[in-house]
Formats: C-alpha cells, sequence, structure tokens
C-alpha cells in the first residue's frame, strides 16, 4: 500500500518510464475513441465545373420513374435547375436545387417519369463530383450517357458518372462536410492543389496544416480533412499531462490534468471537425508550458525560444493568438523582474524570439501559398494589404447567427453551439454540439474564482500565471462587437482546468483524502459518457436528447 502511494505522490518534474507508460495508454484509449467515425475516407474526387447557364442533359434507356437523386458537390456550390422530357425537345421544369456546402452530398425528390433530365447551372463556376438516379424499387437508374450543351471536346461529363461506387446509402457528418468545414476544408483543398483560395479571413498556417494528409493520400475526404484537427486534439492531452508534472510535481495531478481534457465534451466534438481550432489551442498550450519550463529553468533559455515559436505559430492560425502573446508578455515582465534579471541580451533575445520568429512564420505561412481570393500575396506589401482586409472584416462584421453567444455567458456554457443534425425519422436523430462536460466547466467557474483567492493569499507564481493566461485569453472579447461563438472560450479551457487541479490540489494535500480525485474522476468520465450521443453524431432518440437538456438555450 505504501509502494502504490509512493507511486503516485512521488515529488518530480520530469518524466519518468511510468509517465511515459500511463500517458501512452490514455492517448491510445483516447485515440481509439476520437478515431472511430471520424470520417469516411472514400467520396468522388473528380469533378465537373459548369459555365453559367451550361445545362447537362442525362439520357436513360427507357421513360424511367425517377424519384430521387443523389448529387455531390465539389469545391464551388451552385443552384441547379432541374428538367425533364420524354423526348429531348420540350422539357419540363421541376425545381432548383442548392447544395448544402463546398463537398457534400445532397438528396432530393424528382418524382417524375422521362426519358432525360436537364441540370443547368445558374451560376459560372459551380462544382459536381457525382450524380446517382434512383427508381420506385429504391434501385440505381443506369444512365445510358450524359451530354453538354458546349463542346464535348472540352468538357468531359463522364466525370458526373465514375464514381458511382462512392456514392453512400446514408448521407451524414461521415461523408459531407458541415458547419465550418465548408470553409476550412474546402480552403485545405485549394492550397493542396494550388487553387485559389476561398477562406481568407484567418492566416493560412492552420489551413495549410490542415492540407497534409488531404496531400499526401491525394484523396479529398472527410476523414483525411479532419485528421490533423484530431491528432492535435490528443496532442493537447499530452501537454495537460505535461503540465500537470511540471506543475503540481505529482503523477496523480498530472493524470488528472490529462483526464479533464480527455473527458471534456466540448474537446472531443471540436477537435474531431475539420476546422483550425485545434491548432490554435494546443499551439496557445506549448507557448505557455515553455514558459513556464523557463520559469523553472532560467539558464536553459532555449525554452523561451520555444515557447515564442508556438506563440508565432498559434498567431499564424488565428489572430486571437495574439492574446496568448499578452499573457505570455506579462507573465515574462513581472518574473525577470521580480528575479532582477533583465538584461540587454535577455531582451534582445526576446525580440528575437517573441518578434522576428513569430514575424517570419506569419509571413512564411503566406508564401508557401500565394493565391488568395482578396489579393495574391507573393510580397511584403502584398502580405500587408492582406492583413488590413482581415482586419477590416472582422471589425465590420455584424452578421448575426443563431448560435453566437456573449462572452460572460461562456464559463458556464450557457449556450453551445449546435454544429450538426441528421434527422432519421420522428423519432431518431444524429447530433454534433460543442457543449462543455458540465462537471467540468462548472467546476471551472469555482475553481478560477478559488484561484483568485489563492493568489491573494499566497502570491504563488503559478496562481498568478493561470490567471493572467484564462484572463488574458478571455476578457479581450469584452471589446469586440463582432458575433462571436462558445468555441472562442476554447484557448481559456485548458487554464481552467488546471485551476480545477490547483483547487483539488490544496483540497486533497490538506486534507489527505486520496480517494476525492478518483472520485472526481469517475464524475466526469459518468457525464462524458451521457453526453456522449450529443457530440458524436450517433443516432440517438430525440427523447434521451430532451433529457439532457439543462438551459432552453442548449440544442441537440
Amino acid at each position: 500500500m505504501k509502494q502504490w502511494y509512493r507511486f503516485w505522490n512521488k515529488q518530480e518534474t520530469k518524466m519518468k518510464k511510468a509517465d511515459y507508460i500511463i500517458l501512452g495508454i490514455l492517448l491510445l484509449i483516447y485515440g481509439i475513441l476520437s478515431f472511430i467515425n471520424l470520417g469516411s475516407t472514400t467520396n468522388p474526387q473528380t469533378f465537373y465545373t459548369f459555365y453559367e447557364q451550361e445545362s447537362v442533359v442525362f439520357e436513360f434507356p427507357d421513360l424511367v420513374d425517377i424519384v430521387r437523386m443523389k448529387f455531390y458537390n465539389g469545391e464551388i456550390n451552385g443552384t441547379f435547375s432541374l428538367s425533364v422530357s420524354s423526348d429531348n425537345k420540350e422539357y419540363t421544369f421541376i425545381k432548383d436545387i442548392t447544395g448544402n456546402g463546398a463537398f457534400s452530398w445532397n438528396e432530393e425528390k424528382i418524382l417524375e417519369r422521362a426519358k432525360y433530365l436537364k441540370i443547368e447551372s445558374q451560376i459560372e463556376g459551380a462544382t459536381l463530383g457525382s450524380i446517382v438516379f434512383y427508381d420506385n424499387t429504391k434501385e440505381e437508374i443506369k444512365v445510358s450517357k450524359a451530354t453538354s450543351s458546349v463542346s464535348q471536346k472540352t468538357k468531359k461529363t463522364k466525370v458526373l458518372l465514375d464514381e458511382k461506387t462512392a456514392t453512400p446509402e446514408e448521407i451524414s457528418y461521415l461523408n459531407s462536410s458541415y458547419f465550418d468545414e465548408i470553409y476550412f476544408a474546402r480552403t485545405a483543398y485549394e492550397y493542396t492543389y494550388g487553387l485559389e483560395a476561398y477562406e481568407w479571413v484567418h492566416p493560412p498556417l492552420g489551413k495549410l496544416i490542415q492540407a497534409i494528409p488531404i496531400k499526401l493520400s491525394n484523396t479529398m475526404a472527410p476523414f483525411y480533412y479532419r485528421f490533423m484537427g484530431n491528432v492535435a486534439g490528443i496532442l493537447m492531452i499530452a501537454v495537460m499531462y505535461l503540465f500537470g508534472k511540471i506543475i503540481f510535481q505529482k503523477r496523480k495531478y498530472a493524470i488528472l490534468a490529462a483526464l479533464l481534457m480527455m473527458f471534456d465534451c466540448f474537446h472531443f466534438a471540436q477537435t474531431r471537425m475539420g476546422t483550425v481550432d485545434s491548432f490554435l489551442v494546443l499551439f496557445i498550450m506549448l507557448s505557455y508550458y515553455f514558459m513556464i519550463r523557463y520559469m523553472k529553468e532560467p539558464n536553459k533559455q532555449y525554452h523561451l525560444l520555444f515557447s515564442g515559436l508556438f506563440f508565432g505559430m498559434a498567431t499564424s492560425v488565428k489572430w486571437t493568438g495574439l492574446f496568448a502573446g499578452l499573457g505570455l508578455a506579462i507573465i515574462f515582465l513581472v518574473y525577470v523582474f521580480k528575479k532582477k534579471q533583465v538584461t540587454t541580451k535577455l531582451v534582445g533575445k526576446c525580440c528575437l524570439f517573441f518578434i522576428a520568429i513569430p514575424l517570419v512564420i506569419y509571413i512564411g505561412s503566406y508564401l508557401l501559398f500565394p493565391n488568395i481570393q482578396v489579393t495574391y500575396t507573393d510580397s511584403l506589401s502584398d502580405i500587408l494589404v492582406q492583413t488590413e482586409k482581415i482586419y477590416e472584416y472582422h471589425s465590420e462584421l455584424e452578421d448575426d447567427h443563431p448560435f453566437s453567444s456573449p462572452w460572460y455567458s461562456w464559463p458556464i456554457c450557457y449556450k453551445p453551439v449546435w454544429y450538426y443534425t441528421n434527422n432519421i425519422d420522428e423519432y431518431h436523430h444524429g447530433t454534433i454540439t460543442g457543449i462543455g462536460n458540465i462537471a467540468i466547466w462548472w467546476t471551472g467557474v469555482l475553481a478560477f474564482l478559488y484561484l483568485i483567492i489563492r493568489w491573494i493569499r499566497k502570491k504563488d507564481p503559478i496562481s498568478f500565471m493561470l490567471l493572467v493566461a484564462g484572463l488574458t485569453l478571455w476578457l479581450p472579447y469584452i471589446f469586440i462587437g463582432r458575433v462571436m461563438f462558445l468555441y472562442h472560450y476554447f484557448p481559456v479551457l485548458p487554464f481552467i482546468m488546471l485551476s480545477i487541479v490547483a483547487l483539488f490540489y490544496d483540497l486533497v494535500e490538506k486534507t489527505k483524502k486520496e480517494w476525492i480525485i478518483p472520485l472526481y474522476s469517475l464524475i466526469i468520465i459518468v457525464i462524458f459518457c451521457i453526453y456522449y450521443p450529443a457530440i458524436s453524431g450517433n443516432i440517438t432518440s430525440n427523447n434521451y436528447l430532451e433529457q439532457l437538456k439543462l438551459f432552453s438555450t442548449w440544442y441537440f
């Protein structure tokens, strides 16, 4: 028993063999869970690009009952007019159809008897990857040929019919983009193939990272454009373990820190989606981790280099990474002035690590892919113009959104972001909601308040660091007028979790009641399991999801 106690409570900041084994087991468990049903690895890869008012006529062997059709949008979503005919002369208009966004499957009812079906594009450049028609027996209807209204020498309509095996039985998040994937995943695709980039209101680095699996596999499918974000989510757990070890110096607190990230519902939902927030948060965490390493070992100034490096990477994903820079600057300046370590050499290194290197990363991320929508960023002057355009976009954005929420509501998760829904029937649907684990988030509010008291009483540097990190990543949103969402709170979350660990550290060390941490860990795991259907996209009964709502603003 004493050996077991010493194993969990041994005072040390360095990772040992046992730590790597424990962390490896945690990452393996979460990795398996997070990669299950992450997304399909197959989808149409060839696309037909329409001219404006161009039409393609599909001819069937005979008059057939066309009940429905499935079609796959490519890079550019468009509006199409559908018409049918029995003689290819007189056409009857059926409806206009519009896809759900870039790289998504769609299904439309036709309910017409015809030998010919014509699809006419209403915009220039609209792309389709595959089209499949079905009869009243739910069987696929064979297409004899597809003919474009423009020259066949330049327009190869066969790409609309050559990948039918990629057609899914059921359309869902597994095979289609959802929420902001229609911007970020699309742009990652465009970076991969040297096309003009659609999403330009954030710097390129996150989308460049997202594009790596697409490039390596030469496949544009959900699994690949979600892969890197999910890996970043796994790495966040590892960084939390490192945080817990270096701050609280006992294995049990490192495990608790990792479990908090591992079983937070919001972390799970957000990092499995093909956007760039995973990279932003991971890089912010690493920038603070290496700052702490420097504070622990001030003679090893290469930790400052890594802190600045990851700060630059965070800022090159989203500008909100600058908030992390503010917190790092405050923590560093207070530390060096308190220790009376300010030297000209140190100031010069900090200018290099936290200004020059981040600027090189930021500029370099543009030069890696110069073509964007607003301008061509192949020079410093053009990058300055683009930076100005980004600022104008965010400062002037006035759009509203049904799932936006004010900054002060985020800590209690008052209004989650409803990312995806798929209605199966009257009683069942699949859903993905960006919602926090209430056992973590609500405890986090108390823990952060406790941290303020802890710092006032003890004046300890850890409480100060966590407070500064959390507040500088959160409070700037007071002054931002544009529409905001709960995911803007994501970078704050690791420091809220570390505040919880600090609370339990003081509680357990004072009372010596070791059972408190396992009990709390069990609670957060149970809550995660209860809410798993609401964050995973799995088909669930409507009644079950209704029981999970604690506020009227919660949607599943």
